[in-house]
């Protein structure tokens, strides 16, 4: 088949859903399919997420906040425009497959150009935050935006069954065109990855994700400072990877409290990424809200890295399977401080039941799996 994926980010900056677009594509790729991705030109294009297929950039973007965390707004204009239909007329596509296409505004104009004939498929895969203003406003705007552009897709798919809700479905009554398919890794990341030496007594800690309030960056750099703060006999390090707006108040942070061994990683590519995770001991997660699934904790599970964070609605997708044990409320710090300490204090035995739970889940969400029922959809 010829099929577009539309990713509405920027592929230059991390998130899930750029994440997603891509591995899915590469999978596709893979299962002879002709693939191309249309997405905004990348502000650093040295750190463009690598993707075994072309890579269309078709407008600019800017980026904006938006409900904690931050969006790619994108216009065509006309001339952008008139070069998309001449693409169309030359790839002559079967499927397009959009993602989180209420992003605004560049998939809802390519909607519109789209004749008839071509399969449109759309993956949705954000939440509304659960808290404050957001939870009523955000809530009601993807209920009606849901109404308005789910009847226009051919299929749809949605990551999970809190993303499922938030759009007002049942996740007990969909339409037939309708499914919960979550997403995807690459479970086979960490084989033959070479790994640099760490020191064996040191208890190693990461954190992957935008830097921004709503990942709980400042509750995690406070269960660090408590954590080296208490005498526990272990030498511990944190690694954060990812970029965002609170970058600089987290250094400052760090700086004024006297932590120690605290790295900061940004632009990192994907095997970057799995190297720093397969040498860490543990993930803390604690997302406050705004989860819709949990791709992080998947790809952690995947390497043999421990995982605790937050029980918000997304990653209890996962951690409901993992043990919810492991996913205090959100907000709950001092919870997530003295889970932090059970997992340095672990014995061997328990860290080998945890691993093998998590390679078990992980091994369930392997893209060869998910890029299977998805292209099944395509064929429909």
């Amino acid at each position: 088949m010829n099929i577009i994926q539309v990713c509405p980010y920027d592929l230059s900056i991390p998130g899930g859903v750029q994440t997603h677009v891509t591995q899915l594509s590469n999978e596709l790729v893979r299962k002879n399919n002709k693939v191309v991705i249309l997405a905004p030109r990348p502000a650093n294009p040295n750190s463009e997420r690598e993707a075994d297929c072309e890579v269309k950039h078709i407008t600019s973007s800017t980026r904006i906040p938006w409900w904690g965390t931050s969006i790619d707004v994108s216009v065509l204009k006309p001339n952008e425009k008139s070069q998309l239909r001449q693409f169309f007329d030359e790839f002559e596509p079967d499927v397009i497959h959009f993602h989180t296409i209420w992003n605004p505004v560049m998939q809802t104009q390519l909607l519109w150009m789209l004749p008839d004939s071509i399969k449109k498929v759309g993956t949705f895969h954000d939440t509304p935050p659960d808290r404050g203003l957001g939870k009523h406003i955000g809530a009601n705007l993807m209920k009606v935006g849901a109404k308005y552009y789910l009847p226009k897709m051919d299929e749809i798919i949605s990551v999970s069954e809190t993303q499922t809700k938030a759009m007002g479905a049942d996740p007990e009554n969909l339409p037939q065109n309708f499914r919960i398919l979550p997403n995807g890794i690459d479970a086979e990341a960490g084989q033959n990855m070479e790994k640099k030496s760490t020191p064996d007594d040191e208890f190693r800690i990461i954190f992957i994700g935008r830097f921004e309030n709503r990942k709980g960056v400042f509750e995690l750099l406070e269960i660090y400072r408590r954590l080296q703060s208490e005498s526990l006999n272990q030498k511990i390090s944190l690694t954060l990877v990812g970029s965002g707006p609170q970058l600089s108040e987290m250094k400052n942070f760090v700086n004024e409290h006297g932590l120690k061994r605290v790295s900061f990683h940004n632009g990192v590519n994907d095997n970057e990424k799995n190297r720093l995770l397969s040498e860490s001991d543990l993930m803390i997660a604690p997302a406050l809200y705004g989860e819709s699934f949990g791709i992080v904790l998947l790809e952690a599970m995947a390497l043999g890295v421990r995982v605790i964070g937050y029980g918000n609605e997304g990653y209890l997708n996962i951690g409901r399977k993992y043990g919810e044990e492991n996913f205090p409320t959100p907000g709950d710090t001092e919870a997530l401080f003295e889970l932090a300490k059970q997992h340095l204090k672990m014995s061997a035995e328990e860290q080998s039941i945890l691993i093998k739970k998590g390679l078990e889940i992980a091994s369930k969400h392997d893209w060869k799996l998910i890029a299977q029922q998805i292209e099944h959809i395509y064929s429909q």
